[in-house]
């Protein structure tokens, strides 16, 4: 068995993604649902639904991995059981913060730039189409250290990271709803 740090399987939010996600996740999507249903703001039920799911998935779920579709069902379940179809019907569970390695990529792509930036296109694309609303690139020193060919950072890091700065700024329009944050180098 694959001891999880938080004890909680991990959520797939892709082909090949997962991420962790933590109670107050799931107590704003439960909270924005009753509000969308009728219910005053911070609905004050909606902790102790996340928190009885979560002990449930800590607790009871045979699987180290759970689908974001599987969780909103749960979630919608435990909803209509006791007595709120309305905030149910109202439940629109976006994935939570999502973190994708540079590094990674860099690797996966052999350290071939083009193959690189194909692969975070496509990957910003899906992730985007998954509905993901918050995006952190990690690891980007290393990554572009890799893709440099580099150990340390040089003034071709230097160039190579303002080039996968421009081409994110360049894909914004495109991914209406996301918001992607990359840490300086």
């Amino acid at each position: 068995m694959i001891a999880l740090p938080s004890r909680l399987p991990l959520l797939l939010v892709g082909p090949g993604e997962s991420t962790h996600y933590e109670k107050q996740w799931v107590v704003e999507a439960i909270q924005s649902a009753a509000q969308a249903a009728g219910h005053e703001a911070g609905w004050w039920f909606a902790r102790d639904i996340a928190r009885s799911l979560l002990v449930y998935l800590q607790d009871r779920y045979p699987g180290t991995t759970v689908t974001l579709a599987e969780l909103s069902d749960r979630i919608r379940h435990t909803l209509k059981s006791i007595g709120f179809s309305d905030i149910s019907d109202n439940l629109a569970l976006a994935p939570p913060p999502v973190t994708l390695s540079l590094r990674s990529l860099a690797i996966e792509a052999d350290g071939v730039e083009l193959s690189f930036f194909n692969l975070l296109g496509s990957r910003l694309e899906e992730l985007q189409k998954l509905g993901v609303r918050h995006l952190e690139l990690t690891d980007a020193k290393n990554g572009v250290k890799h893709l440099c060919s580099s150990r340390t950072w040089s003034s071709r890091c230097r160039e190579l990271d303002a080039d996968i700065r421009h081409f994110l700024a360049s894909r914004r329009s495109r991914l209406h709803d996301c918001h992607v944050a990359m840490p300086s180098a």
